[in-house]
């Protein structure tokens, strides 16, 4: 028996309370100009991830959220503004939401586990779930289309009556507001405008037939919730609790979103090459043993990575005779640490490897494997097929300090620790060189020689 499923964030607080207050104000005035209402009449504000589909299967479904959820606690993004788009059927006016990073890559994430577990998901699924990029939105209304110059002036009208300032002088007892207005006419002292909400993804909620809700994963308890502990109060004031603990973590790298991206952040790295003596001389490490190098990079990359972030490691851990176990090294270092297998790591317990990640961001495609060449006799049929046909950039290491840094003829970005200062690697930094814009980058201090 099929069962439809839809995937989403729920808005809470006073998100949840400005989104119901702009639908409110807003179909008021869609009223007044005439213009028809489409859709359900029970509002709850929320940002899709997925869907809707069919699944045949809602156990599978959990398994395959809880895989993608589970490697993030912090989601940050901001909701602020409006924007709509029109078809046929309808036309729909929206909030604004400004992802980050790690919004982006956990819906990618979600929605490539979906569409790979069950073959009818991938037949039922909306075109812009296979895509990268993603128009992410919290729908405020749906209004019948045709005249489009009524629904422009619906739209103005949310720009210009409904922004956040207002919403919170609505919301302002009349004595705050005496007192604003005082304090901007008498003493002409300016209020701090601020035209963003910055939230964190709390939950992910799945919905089934009719909008009901099957189970959560809750991003900072790291727990699958039934349909009774999503619905608990008593299990969100948990949640709750929760996140603040780890905003007041002396660890927590927590700081306001600016550039898209924030506290648990992603990083990549590759080639440490620990307890290997020979490497030094090899590849010129400016060290003079192997102790010293081992140091440098525990010590480098716990001064960069923070209890919260995520390190893409792009393989080989260590090597040389009488090395300590990657796993030794792995429990060294900060970071939730997902590692793709390298030419010198073997099965281990305690790691989990895998043949290639992907990360899509920013309209950039980036693969992230250790060898980038696709006729190494080392590499799977799998590994081998992923080089083949992948139009993308590369991101990968094996290849030490022989290749630059970034190389914009191949599409290639050399993780590699000789070149990248022997620490990992920010990828908002990485985004922020416009490697579309590169010829060629030596190393990570090199000025790039630009198209």
């Amino acid at each position: 028996m099929t069962k439809s499923i839809f995937v989403e964030f729920r808005l809470r607080g006073f998100a949840k309370q400005y989104a119901a207050w702009v639908r409110a104000r807003v179909n008021r005035e869609a009223k007044r100009l005439k213009i028809r209402k489409l859709g359900e009449n029970k509002f709850v504000g929320h940002i899709s991830l997925f869907g809707g589909a069919k699944t045949d299967s809602y156990k599978r479904v959990m398994v395959e959220v809880e895989r993608a959820c589970r490697n993030f606690t912090l989601v940050p993004f901001k909701i602020g503004g409006f924007d709509a788009f029109q078809n046929q059927d309808a036309n729909w006016l929206f909030l604004d939401v400004k992802p980050s990073l790690e919004l982006e890559q956990l819906r990618w994430e979600l929605s490539q586990n979906l569409v790979k577990s069950q073959k009818l998901i991938n037949d039922t699924c909306k075109p812009f779930d296979r895509r990268s990029k993603y128009n992410f939105h919290t729908s405020i209304g749906q209004y019948s289309p045709g005249d489009n110059d009524k629904f422009e002036k619906l739209l103005e009208f949310a720009e210009t009556k409904c922004g956040l300032e207002t919403f919170r002088q609505h919301k302002a007892s009349v004595i705050l507001r005496l007192f604003n207005i005082i304090k901007r006419y008498v003493f002409k002292i300016e209020e701090q405008s601020y035209p963003n909400i910055n939230l964190h993804l709390l939950r992910v909620t799945v919905l089934g037939r009719k909008n009901r809700i099957q189970f959560e994963y809750d991003l900072v308890l790291k727990k699958l919730l039934s349909r009774r502990e999503a619905l608990s109060r008593s299990w969100y004031r948990k949640s709750v609790a929760r996140l603040l603990e780890l905003f007041n973590s002396p660890k927590a790298k927590v700081s306001p979103l600016s550039n898209g991206s924030t506290n648990g952040s992603t990083y990549l790295i590759s080639d440490t090459h620990f307890d290997h003596k020979n490497i030094i001389k090899y590849q010129h490490r400016p060290f003079s043993s192997v102790t010293e190098m081992n140091n440098a990079i525990k010590s480098n990359w716990n001064a960069t990575i923070g209890k919260n972030d995520t390190v893409h490691f792009l393989g080989d851990w260590t090597f040389g005779w009488g090395h300590k176990p990657a796993k030794y090294w792995k429990s060294q270092l900060h970071g939730n640490i997902l590692s793709v297998k390298g030419s010198h790591d073997g099965k281990e317990e305690g790691i989990t490897f895998q043949d290639f990640q992907e990360i899509h961001i920013n309209g950039y495609d980036f693969l992230l494997i250790h060898n980038p060449n696709p006729n190494d006799e080392h590499q799977t049929q799998q590994q081998k097929q992923k080089l083949e046909n992948w139009k993308g950039w590369i991101i990968h290491g094996h290849v030490h300090g022989n290749e630059p840094f970034i190389n914009g003829n191949n599409k290639r970005i050399n993780m590699s620790l000789e070149v990248i200062n022997y620490k990992p690697v920010n990828l908002s930094y990485l985004l922020s060189l416009d490697p579309n814009s590169i010829k060629r980058m030596e190393t990570i201090n090199s000025k790039p020689e630009r198209w």
